[in-house]
């Protein structure tokens, strides 16, 4: 097995590697824009990657950019999913693969434009999720049938509750299901799911993926990655703003139709934590949806902003944190394939052209001509120059040097704390536990309990006391009745 590895992944590090463009961004910082201008101005075509867009309709809550402004640029892997179907990850895989195929076989370039970050590193990264191994992929290449589709058996467990979904990989790989809190649905569930496809534990490919990242550039093709970056305080404006004309536009209709449909399935309701009920200014608007009051839809366009806001903040966090630190991991290999990613500022409108549209086709011209080591221009302006992870900073992490040891995903239980459900709360790893036992909140129910402790103490002792008083009185009562006998 381990040659045969081997075997196909020298075969796959000999061919040419082609080039592709990905821009992230939060939500509302103008992604969608900047791509349009882009493939308008270097013969490119976008694929989605945000995982909302790939169901069909639901244009405003789904933040789809209008048809009339996308000047006939062709955008793959959107509008496509029923409402009733969940699209894995897997599926995305094939689906986005193909795209990038086509696109290149037409002699274009591909903009990969997202959204939902697991499934973007599915398509950046070799390794990374099950759409992306390297004998997977050599497998689709050849027209393979060891390629696993999910079997009617494995969706109802995958959709099922989350105590199936655990005890199930406990089973199976019981490495990779220590790793997890046991009530983290979506992170259990991909771990499952990445077995169920390719008849691999999840924590074997984990291993796979930490000791190639050290002998070669994860990289898939030859990758440019901007960043449309905008402050925070400025983008929390403009995404209020949007929410407020997103109501105006239609996105009111929508909701009442996505409620509508929810209603009429039968016998049993959906999962609204998988699927399209995961979109931003659904739930936020049920109680509006069941009670029809004024009051509760301004609360719903309320928390709407609120979770738009939540979800931007989310979404800076992933790119600082895991897809900075992935990309510059191939400083290790001189950037051969790319991986630098670019910060383009969206903070002031005006300048919209000059800061994010100018300076990205210049970079892209660059890339495109002469290769990923070509590019003149800096990752970032001036007063943003801090804002990515140093090569020296990753290659000094635990995580980038060994896997951590399996006590690092051992599950602690804390029998005096309990979680939101009553049940005993649950640390992953013992540095982790280790926090716990040492903040406030444990301490803060560890004097409760020993309060409790003394206080049953105290009352047990009470007890005993006016026992023995009682005891004491009768035996004396006794005495007196035997004296006057």
């Amino acid at each position: 097995m381990i040659r045969r590895l081997k075997f196909l992944k020298n075969i796959l590090m000999s061919r040419p590697k082609k080039d592709i463009i990905a821009i992230v961004g939060t939500t509302g910082v103008g992604k969608s824009q900047f791509s349009i201008d882009l493939a308008k101005a270097v013969n490119g075509e976008i694929i989605n990657a945000d995982s909302m867009q790939m169901y069909k309709g639901l244009d405003q809550i789904t933040n789809k950019h209008p048809l009339d402004e996308r000047k006939g640029i062709p955008h793959h892997v959107m509008n496509h999913v029923n409402w009733n179907e969940e699209y894995h990850i897997h599926k995305f895989a094939q689906d986005a693969n193909r795209a990038i195929d086509e696109i290149h076989s037409r002699n274009k370039v591909p903009i990969i434009v997202g959204g939902t970050h697991y499934y973007l590193s599915s398509l950046l990264f070799d390794n990374k999720t099950i759409g992306a191994t390297k004998e997977l992929e050599l497998m689709e290449q050849n027209g393979s049938t060891q390629t696993n589709e999910l079997k009617t058996d494995q969706i109802q467990i995958l959709d099922g509750p989350v105590d199936q979904i655990f005890e199930t990989l406990q089973a199976i790989d019981p490495i990779i299901a220590e790793k997890f809190h046991p009530k983290d649905k979506r992170k259990l569930r991909r771990a499952l799911e990445i077995y169920y496809t390719t008849n691999k534990k999840t924590s074997d490919i984990y291993l796979e993926q930490k000791l190639d990242e050290l002998e070669d550039s994860s990289l898939r093709f030859n990758t440019l990655v901007f960043w449309v970056y905008s402050d925070s305080e400025v983008l929390r404006s403009r995404l209020d703003t949007r929410v407020d004309k997103m109501m105006d536009q239609g996105a009111v209709d929508e909701i009442r139709e996505l409620y509508k449909f929810y209603q009429d399935q039968t016998p049993e309701k959906p999962d609204l934590t998988t699927g399209i009920w995961q979109v931003i200014g659904f739930k936020e608007f049920w109680e509006w949806l069941e009670t029809g009051t004024e009051s509760d839809f301004q609360n719903g366009v309320e928390k709407m902003k609120i979770r738009t806001r939540q979800y931007a903040k989310s979404q800076v966090k992933w790119i600082k944190k895991l897809l900075a630190t992935e990309l510059v991991k191939e400083a290790r290999f001189n950037y051969k394939h790319g991986g630098k990613m670019y910060l383009l500022d969206a903070t002031d409108l005006s300048e919209w052209k000059e800061n994010v549209f100018e300076i990205g086709e210049k970079i892209t011209q660059q890339f495109l001509a002469s290769g990923p080591a070509s590019v003149t221009y800096p990752q970032a302006p001036e007063h943003y120059k801090d804002i990515f992870p140093t090569a020296e900073y990753v290659d000094g992490r635990k995580s980038n040097k060994k896997i951590g040891a399996e006590s690092d995903w051992k599950h602690f239980k804390c029998d005096i704390c309990k979680d939101k459900n009553g049940n005993p709360f649950v640390a992953i790893g013992e540095e982790q536990f280790k926090i716990h036992t040492e903040g406030r909140r444990h301490k803060r129910q560890l004097g409760a309990k020993d309060k409790k402790r003394k206080h049953e103490e105290y009352m047990t002792a009470n007890k005993t006391r006016k026992a023995e008083a009682v005891g004491a009185e009768a035996a004396a009562a006794a005495s007196s009745d035997s004296y006057i006998d």
